[in-house]
């Protein structure tokens, strides 16, 4: 009779030498980070629904404008409105790191559901990722991708995370040292979004944006474009328009109410434009 343990033993340990390895190498373990924790990732890759992703990556090729809010607190009545006059100026999205604001956000914009313009999207920022979730947000800014019922953009500082990274849209800021090298990294067809400050001198965040399209970047997340004070609608249209319609990048806004009817003046072509905001 012929002994079969040997072979079943060498069977045996070259089955276990191959999970091993594949255990390793599959994507689901790769590092990633929540916070400052490093955490290993339960899930193998992030896509992004189709209704973000047209927002944040348009068929037109226009660069995608996303409003970001970080001011003081604000009444939800005003944060509504804001919410409702933001959507009429067609802004891509808008972002927040405030769960109170991104939860009014999210309430006044699905308000818009058949109406045109719809709903922007409510990317947010901050560290509650779970409470934002559960909120009813679009998006979450987070290295964890177990977060169940919302789209994940991954926020990338160097070459090296972006080859580690399981999600399909990106966030970078535009003063990270190595951002030209990270843009690079990026996989074609992501959605890339790239945050700038807002109210720089001479307007120099429209001139910034369009050399960051010719980077293959897909969308501009402008920081602090709104804080609660009375140049939020007039600098927002600004932006919008300065990006997405064929004008110059030095003009500035005439007759903007900033009622709550949504309607707002046109596009007046001068020098750059001066805001009261950099002047407080």
């Amino acid at each position: 009779m012929v002994n079969l343990i040997p072979y079943l033993r060498l069977f045996t340990l070259s089955y276990l030498l191959v999970q091993g390895e594949a255990f390793w190498s599959t994507p689901k373990y790769n590092q990633v980070r929540v916070g400052w924790t490093p955490v290993f990732s339960t899930a193998t890759h992030c896509e992004i629904s189709d209704s973000l992703r047209s927002a944040l990556k348009k068929p037109s090729k226009n660069l995608a404008v996303v409003l970001d809010f970080d001011g003081e607190e604000q009444s939800s009545s005003d944060i509504s409105t804001l919410s409702m006059q933001l959507r009429k100026l067609k802004a891509s999205a808008l972002a927040t790191s405030d769960l109170g604001v991104a939860k009014d956000f999210v309430k006044e914009q699905a308000s818009a559901q058949g109406n045109f313009p719809g709903p922007c999207p409510i990317i947010y920022t901050g560290e509650d990722v779970h409470g934002a979730a559960e909120a009813g947000v679009s998006a979450i800014v987070t290295y964890d991708c177990s977060i169940n019922g919302v789209d994940v953009i991954q926020k990338v500082e160097s070459p090296e995370q972006v080859e580690m990274a399981f999600s399909n849209a990106f966030l970078v800021e535009s003063s990270m040292e190595k951002l030209d090298e990270i843009l690079a990294a990026i996989p074609s067809g992501s959605v890339v979004i790239v945050s700038v400050k807002a109210m720089q001198k001479d307007n120099n965040e429209l001139e910034e944006a369009k050399e960051l399209k010719l980077k293959g970047t897909t969308a501009i997340l402008f920081e602090k474009a709104c804080v609660g004070d009375g140049e939020d609608l007039e600098y927002s249209s600004f932006v919008v328009e300065g990006l997405t319609k064929k004008k110059s990048s030095t003009f500035n806004m005439s007759g903007l109410t900033g009622s709550t009817n949504g309607h707002f003046g046109g596009v007046a072509t001068s020098t750059s434009t001066s805001w009261r905001r950099n002047k407080n």
